[in-house]
């Protein structure tokens, strides 16, 4: 299912984290998110798939910081 054209309804503060090794959904995949949605935060952290796990420190404070 292609929900590339529905990221651009998207508003609402919206913050994208991926992994610089995630096979499953690669850095580009997460960039043209964030270049879609208006607004949004990119954040690329090093890891895979699971950057809330990997990287969790990082992963943290970009959540809570964003959540601010």
């Amino acid at each position: 299912m292609d929900q590339r054209d529905s990221v651009k309804q998207i508003n609402v503060p919206t913050l994208v984290i991926v992994g610089t090794g995630d096979l499953v959904t690669p850095p580009s995949d997460g960039q043209y998110l964030a270049e879609q949605i208006q607004g949004a935060r990119y954040v690329e952290l090093e890891g895979a798939h699971l950057s809330n796990i990997e990287a969790s420190g990082e992963f943290t404070t970009e959540l809570v910081e964003f959540l601010k």
